[in-house]
């Protein structure tokens, strides 16, 4: 498993895809011809009109940033959407920098919202410091299963979470893969209690401190950036994250990891709203069609999670997998704290929140419906 696993590490090396520019040779040309001081000769004239059309003249460009390690399931989806454009929208041309050479979540936001990029993929613990209302749908235990996940999402959440950020200037595409929400420290943790008092690193979000202040952990609130240099000199004992990114950044910092999937984290792939209204419908649809299938990424990364559970297992990880009625405490102890998390967002965290649960009672119905239950 481990070697199945060897051609996912990261390698961060910049990818980008050469943009054709104006040749300066032909700028003198066309000055020269402009002046009177032209060759002359039809075979002369004739070859610098060749070269002149030679050039590309893109209707639409722009630039793309994202985290995604060289082999994934995230990268392969860039190679695709590259590949897509190419063959099948010639007027539109990207340059890509999509193993984070522009930086950090925040940084590349930023980016984006100035419209220095035009598209970014991201997590949505990063689109929560735009729009805070989203880390909603990070709150404990929320969903149940990743069905669960992806109808409510896709069927009661895009509307809202996309007024939500255009209303910060951002245009949400589509929803982006990323996975539950784990636990892992130096320890066995089984149970809430067992967290109590230890320096725990969760995300700065708002959903992730509470859910680690709910079980009693002393909970340390750093960037990604910071996150190894803090494992490595004690600052924190253990973290909350998905477990592909435990596995290739912090898993050497662990002997445990506990399956808690107490919360969810589907990113998304945002765009730059003032470029994307700027662009005809067309290219709109040319660049929504280049992502593909949503349910494709979301196989790939789940199987990926799956081999990582395993190749963690081959290297002595102690992985626990909580009891029926272990997972009932951790429940017990920190679904309520939704509403806590929703006072301290404010604005329209209430609607967001209930939209999430008209979602979750429309896909009830529906598995009910199925098993032929009234």
């Amino acid at each position: 498993m481990v070697q199945k696993l060897e051609h996912f590490q990261a390698k961060w090396t910049p990818v980008r895809v050469k943009k054709m520019r104006p040749n300066k040779n032909l700028e003198r040309f066309r000055d020269s011809i402009k002046f009177g001081n032209a060759l002359v000769g039809g075979s002369a004239l004739g070859l610098i009109v060749a070269l002149m059309t030679s050039v590309t003249v893109f209707a639409l460009e722009g630039k793309i940033a994202a985290i995604a390690p060289l082999n994934t399931p995230w990268d392969d989806s860039w190679t695709e959407f590259r590949t897509h454009i190419t063959d099948n929208a010639p007027g539109i041309h990207f340059d890509y920098f999509i193993r984070g050479e522009l930086g950090n979540e925040d940084e590349m936001l930023s980016a984006l919202r100035r419209n220095r990029v035009q598209i970014m993929g991201s997590s949505l613990q990063g689109l929560a410091t735009l729009v805070p209302e989203l880390t909603i749908a990070m709150a404990p235990y929320l969903f149940e299963t990743s069905e669960e996940v992806d109808f409510v999402y896709d069927n009661y959440l895009m509307e809202p979470a996309a007024r939500l950020l255009a209303e910060k200037g951002v245009t949400l595409l589509r929803w982006n893969e990323v996975g539950w929400t784990d636990f892992y420290a130096n320890q066995p943790v089984r149970l809430p209690a067992d967290a109590e008092g230890l320096k725990i690193r969760g995300a700065p979000n708002i959903s992730a401190q509470i859910f680690l202040q709910g079980i009693g952990a002393n909970s340390v609130p750093i960037g990604s950036a910071d996150l190894v240099p803090a494992l490595q000199r004690g600052l924190v004992k253990g973290g909350a994250s998905n477990l592909i990114f435990h596995y290739y950044t912090t898993r050497q910092y662990a002997t445990h990891v506990t399956l808690t999937h107490h919360a969810y984290d589907t990113g998304g792939q945002v765009a730059n709203k003032k470029w994307w209204d700027s662009a005809t419908p067309e290219e709109q649809e040319a660049i929504r069609a280049a992502f593909g299938p949503a349910d494709k990424d979301r196989r790939a990364v789940r199987a990926l999670v799956d081999d990582i559970v395993q190749s963690l297992r081959d290297e002595g990880v102690m992985v626990i997998e909580l009891t029926p009625e272990e997972r009932s405490v951790w429940v017990a102890t920190t679904q309520p704290l939704v509403h806590d998390i929703i006072d301290q967002v404010g604005g329209d965290a209430q609607l967001f929140y209930q939209a999430i649960l008209e979602g979750k009672e429309a896909f009830r119905a529906i598995k009910a419906s199925q098993l032929g239950e009234p």
